[in-house]
């Protein structure tokens, strides 16, 4: 038995001990004010015993960054620190935001093209790991996509847009137009590219903008850095063990009670609240991105809300869903998006990048095949009997 538990018990025997019967066995005899004021002092004071009890919370569940994100703290389940993590939830969600006018992403899109905007740190590495990645894919997954996404409407009235449309928003989408530095000055140094990246932000940080109409949407990638964020508030607090489910994003932190490995499933794009996989993991992230997590249909057609930047269409990779697995959930959350616009035969080159990490993925192509990476074996099975091609190293 848990020694915590155990103590609990006992105190809450004793209690009931003392209440069922010394109390009421007292109460009986209660005749004079001595006794009463004796009563009321007993009471309280065992009252106040009890409230300083700490009281484990079952998983809590709230509703932000457009999804609902569930915590599971397990033994550390106070409310105080569920509500610290979910405080910081919400106060990245403000930041990211980009259906909110006074968030800070609406701040820097309406201003950034004007002159350079004062940012936070939270706001200054999610969009340098942005950038980073853009360079990585060649602009695939690119963080000024935003003009595309609002033509076409994923989140409010989705349509689909004429070609005229959608090639005067191309012009506007473009990561090299964004510039990092660490102070106001609006002069680019010396031989300074656009897109220049300062690696050291102490004296700032500050974005700008190179072009008017540029507007930035970092939602394929925030929900992993709050990920990691809210785990990095668990190893502060010697939390042993927790579980954090931010819609496509699941964190399985430590190990489950008694040790064992967590159980992730993993969603069948074809089948919608149906699980196709079951991944045995600890201490991981595990990030999906499917067409079939948002889409529209019109005039017979499917159209996913995971665009392709080089088309200004919703991405035609070949694959229904990417599912990557890693100990950086910002990371795994921008990998799980490249991937699926670039197709699967870009894994081995993006594999070989320091910026990628150490992955595993896997992946359900159109015609519902199954692919995922060697390092998986063993730990990765198929609840419908499917079979899994292994990708090579």
């Amino acid at each position: 038995m848990n020694p915590a538990n155990k103590g609990r018990r006992s105190f809450w025997a004793a209690a009931q001990f003392f209440f069922n019967k010394s109390f009421r066995k007292t109460l009986t005899a209660a005749a004079t004010k001595k006794v009463r004021k004796t009563l009321i002092g007993a009471a309280a004071c065992a009252i106040f015993l009890a409230s300083c009890g700490t009281r484990t919370l079952p998983p809590q569940t709230q509703y932000t960054f457009g999804t609902v994100c569930s915590i599971n703290l397990y033994e550390a389940g106070s409310a105080e620190l569920y509500g610290k993590l979910f405080a910081r939830l919400r106060e990245l969600n403000d930041i990211f935001n980009n259906y909110s006018d006074s968030s800070e992403i609406s701040l820097v899109n309406r201003e950034a093209a004007a002159s350079p905007v004062a940012v936070s740190q939270d706001f200054y590495v999610v969009l340098k790991t942005a950038l980073d990645f853009a360079r990585l894919t060649g602009g695939a997954f690119d963080p000024t996509v935003g003009p595309l996404v609002k033509l076409w409407g994923f989140g409010k009235s989705p349509r689909v847009p004429s070609q005229e449309e959608i090639e005067a928003a191309q012009k506007l989408v473009g990561w090299q137009c964004v510039v990092l530095q660490e102070s106001a000055q609006t002069e680019d140094a010396p031989g300074q590219p656009k897109g220049f990246t300062d690696q050291n932000p102490a004296a700032g940080p500050y974005v700008r903008f190179t072009k008017k109409g540029v507007r930035l949407d970092l939602g394929a990638i925030a929900k992993g850095y709050a990920a990691d964020c809210l785990v990095d508030i668990l190893r502060e607090r010697g939390v042993k063990r927790a579980s954090l489910s931010l819609g496509g994003n699941v964190y399985v932190y430590g190990k489950k009670p008694g040790g064992a490995l967590w159980s992730v499933a993993i969603r069948d794009p074809s089948k919608p609240g149906q699980n196709a996989f079951m991944l045995k993991t600890r201490d991981a992230t595990v990030v999906t991105s499917g067409a079939y997590e948002r889409f529209f249909e019109q005039d017979g057609r499917r159209y996913g809300h995971i665009l392709d930047p080089a088309t200004g269409f919703p991405a035609q990779s070949g694959l229904e869903s990417v599912t990557i697995v890693s100990h950086n959930s910002m990371v795994a959350d921008a990998l799980s998006t490249s991937l699926f616009v670039l197709g699967m035969e870009k894994i081995p080159e993006i594999k070989k990048s320091a910026l990628a990490g150490n992955f595993e993925c896997v992946l359900v192509d159109a015609s519902g095949k199954a692919y995922a990476s060697k390092g998986l074996k063993g730990a990765l099975s198929a609840l419908n009997g499917q079979k899994i091609e292994w990708l090579p190293q």
